[in-house]
């Protein structure tokens, strides 16, 4: 009785040591403010579109968004496309959590080479490039469907021009401080604002024969393409589109579900610039 009443006395007792958490009393350290930050957004010369992100900060690490892709480096040197005020947003992991703030610089020159399809989608000018219906070049048939993976134009079901939707209207695509673009009626009044993406890597091939059949991808957020949306489908707005040309002059987009088989009724929109 003795051995067991010691047995208990001992089991009890561990089991309530094992109750109690163990505490770590190191304190984690206080959320720096925005204005404790010491951060630096340069150009590498007055004007220059190469700006210098610099993180100067102790013991916080670095998350920058630039509006063309992420960095997390302490010190890096980002060519942008932009002409303008650009904003640059910078994201603080220090020891008490996260602190974000914004830089602003001022680009008034390209002097480092950019990718040339910014230029061909949004000019070299502050005014921008303007896109619209390519009438002339297409017999007309400048929205309708054809075959996806396979074709470069809508040679099945088209639409008449006395049914185009947004048949006098333009989009404006520029790059005055971000990549903008704007959709205006015939007489220049704004319906609509909001900015471009282009990925040319995401290209896609025929699969009937592996040879390429488009270029890249180009992504509208907060703005709609002419006639945006899917052929027979009203209600479904479009906002990425495969790129089969893009020139100087011309530019045509086709779109399907990503898991469309080959051949089917695909939505071809054909533009050329203004």
């Amino acid at each position: 009785m003795k051995r067991f009443c010691i047995f208990a006395t001992l089991t009890i007792a561990i089991s309530l040591a094992a109750c109690d958490p163990l505490i770590d009393d190191q304190p984690m350290g206080a959320i720096l403010s925005p204005e404790q930050l010491d951060i630096e957004v340069t150009n590498v010369k007055e004007g220059s579109n190469a700006i210098i992100l610099r993180n100067n900060t102790p013991r916080t690490a670095a998350y920058w968004d630039t509006g063309l892709g992420l960095s997390t480096r302490q010190c890096d040197t980002i060519i942008m496309p932009y002409i303008g005020d650009v904003k640059v947003k910078f994201i603080g992991m220090c020891d008490g959590g996260q602190v974000e703030t914004e830089r602003s610089v001022h680009i008034n020159q390209i002097d480092h080479p950019i990718q040339k399809e910014w230029i061909l989608f949004a000019g070299n000018g502050a005014k921008g490039k303007t896109w619209t219906w390519n009438f002339d070049n297409t017999d007309e048939a400048v929205y309708g469907t054809g075959g996806w993976l396979t074709q470069d134009n809508p040679s099945w079901d088209v639409k008449p021009l006395s049914e185009l939707e947004d048949r006098d209207c333009s989009l404006v695509f520029d790059l005055n401080g971000g990549a903008n673009v704007t959709k205006v009626d015939v007489n220049g009044k704004v319906l609509e604002k909001g900015h471009f993406s282009f990925d040319m890597t995401a290209a896609k091939v025929n699969p009937n024969n592996g040879k390429q059949w488009s270029i890249g991808q180009l992504t509208l957020t907060g703005v709609t393409m002419l006639s945006g949306h899917a052929f027979y489908e009203p209600d479904k707005k479009i906002t990425t589109f495969e790129i089969l040309k893009l020139t100087d002059k011309e530019l045509v987009l086709c779109y399907d579900a990503p898991d469309a088989e080959v051949w089917n009724d695909a939505t071809f929109w054909m533009l050329c610039a203004k």
